[in-house]
């Protein structure tokens, strides 16, 4: 079955219909609120690791930008275009300190060799927290990736790159990128050329070259 590791989990939501598929899931999320939330639904269960920091470049702390929606919030704070994008809700209620850690780090102090499934959600840091996993990607140890993406029109976040542009430069030598799911159309399945230019965000699901379809294929925004 494998691994799955999730960054963002939020209240589980998206975890729970992927999470039967493995004996062993790691899941991040840094909102306290929303963290005891997720405990409550999963923490019992012991093939689930549950951690209460947000995932970034270094251990530490850092401020934590939550959102009135609560799925927007981020160690960056948002554009105010992003903000008033379809009535999103994105307005900052306000500001918190996390810890952070590195996921690398971690999951190396883990055992964890192998991810099969690597879904990230993190709100702009999903391409920095990916940078960490670099020995990985280039050992090709991981099946699958299903990773929040930004357009290349303008950063969400503030001092957050999270642009298309920086995973194809990390990923291309050892993953394809197979579609992206649309948020703002509902999910719906695109290639990569299909991406409207004026969505802000989208999700874009990779798998390991010469690998079958897994799990992540099945995935919409």
């Amino acid at each position: 079955m494998g691994t799955l590791v999730y960054v963002g989990a939020n209240v589980g939501d998206s975890l729970g219909r992927v999470a039967s598929n493995f004996d062993r899931v790691y899941a991040f999320e840094p909102d306290p609120e929303m963290f005891e939330r997720l405990f409550q639904r999963y923490g019992q269960d012991k093939k689930f690791t549950l951690v209460n920091a947000a995932c970034s470049l270094e251990d530490g702390e850092a401020n934590f930008y939550i959102t009135g929606n609560r799925v927007a919030s981020s160690l960056g704070d948002g554009i105010q275009e992003f903000k008033d994008f379809h009535g999103y809700n994105a307005e900052v209620i306000k500001e918190i300190t996390v810890k952070t850690i590195n996921l690398a780090k971690y999951l190396k102090e883990e055992g964890v060799d192998v991810i099969h499934l690597y879904y990230s959600d993190c709100q702009g840091s999903d391409l920095n927290v990916l940078k960490t996993l670099k020995e990985w990607v280039d050992a090709g140890n991981i099946g699958e990736l299903f990773l929040e993406t930004h357009s290349e029109k303008q950063n969400i976040y503030h001092g957050l790159e999270n642009k298309l542009s920086g995973f194809k430069e990390l990923l291309s030598e050892n993953f394809d990128l197979v579609h992206a799911s649309l948020g703002c159309h509902h999910g719906r399945i695109v290639t990569e050329e299909n991406i409207p230019p004026e969505d802000p965000e989208f999700d874009c699901y990779w798998r390991l070259k010469g690998e079958d379809p897994g799990v992540g294929e099945s995935l919409t925004a």
